[in-house]
């Protein structure tokens, strides 16, 4: 996708109209002393706590900014692929996908669920709280507690701001340059959007880090737990996936997925001590 990045034009052009070297070397350090000075305020202003990681978190993409760059997202993915129409299909998604969102730990924007006509069996999650599932995957879930396991990973991607974290690792530097240019984070959450717009659906499809992916795990587990999900389903969907790798063809979501069976040893363990982390759950026990 086409972008425009961020330039320093107008900021050049203060140094054209300045005619001796002094001035020249004088303005250059005025700007990155003013940059610096930017950055300490961002570092500064931008370090949040995170209920879904339990720590402090340098996050310098405000909510309003990760929304926009996540609409700019989706433009890009209904582009790219088509949604289904399918209306049962598309209400038991978003019905599941809300019912799991309603207890995650991020409660600052509202999530979006939608559905790919895709044969791959794929899921994803971009900024701003947008989810999506492949019709592939959907296909082979044998029950809403595996499409909830699908889900309330992804809600747990969105809660920790892992991809959000992904941006910025990217395009830091970037991102930081148009901060400080910006007046501390006053440009609009549209210039964000169109700074990461290109670049950002690269981010999308990268894998996760091991332990990001831990921890989208163990947070889906206890998302289940609240909204009344099975947790043991996620066990059932990852040998499902993990089936689905036997052949010649490895499913899209195990490309960037990795290490299965690890995964399932640790939900398993994760499970187990669900009573005694979050107390006991009369949801569950109703079953």
């Amino acid at each position: 996708m086409d972008y425009r990045p961020w330039t320093m034009d107008n900021t050049m052009r203060l140094f054209r109209s300045v005619p001796t070297r002094r001035s020249i070397v004088d303005s250059r350090w005025s700007l990155v002393v003013s940059f610096l000075l930017a950055l300490f305020c961002v570092q500064g202003c931008a370090t949040m706590y995170n209920p879904a990681t339990g720590r402090e978190e340098f996050i310098m993409i405000s909510t309003p900014s990760e929304v926009a760059m996540g609409k700019s997202v989706h433009e890009s993915i209904i582009q790219k692929y088509k949604l289904s129409r399918d209306p049962a299909q598309i209400d038991r998604v978003r019905r599941i996908g809300e019912r799991a969102a309603k207890v995650s730990d991020r409660q600052d924007y509202e999530y979006h669920f939608y559905l790919i006509e895709e044969d791959e069996m794929n899921a994803f999650t971009t900024p701003g709280g947008n989810i999506y599932v492949y019709t592939g995957l959907l296909e082979k879930l044998e029950n809403d507690d595996q499409v909830a396991s699908v889900l309330a990973h992804e809600i747990g991607h969105c809660a920790a701001r892992h991809t959000v974290k992904k941006f910025q690792a990217a395009l830091g530097y970037d991102l930081i340059s148009t901060i400080a240019l910006n007046a501390i984070g006053e440009g609009t959450a549209q210039q964000i959007a169109q700074l990461s717009s290109g670049a950002v659906m690269n981010i999308v499809f990268s894998a996760y880090g091991r332990q990001d992916e831990y921890q989208a795990d163990q947070l889906g587990i206890k998302y289940m737990y609240r909204a009344c999900f099975d947790p043991r389903a996620a066990v059932e969907t990852f040998k499902i996936l993990e089936a689905g790798s036997q052949g010649p063809d490895v499913p899209l979501i195990l490309r960037s997925h990795p290490f299965i069976s690890d995964r399932i040893h640790m939900v398993e363990e994760e499970i187990k001590s669900l009573g005694s982390k979050y107390g006991p759950s009369p949801c569950v026990m109703a079953r």
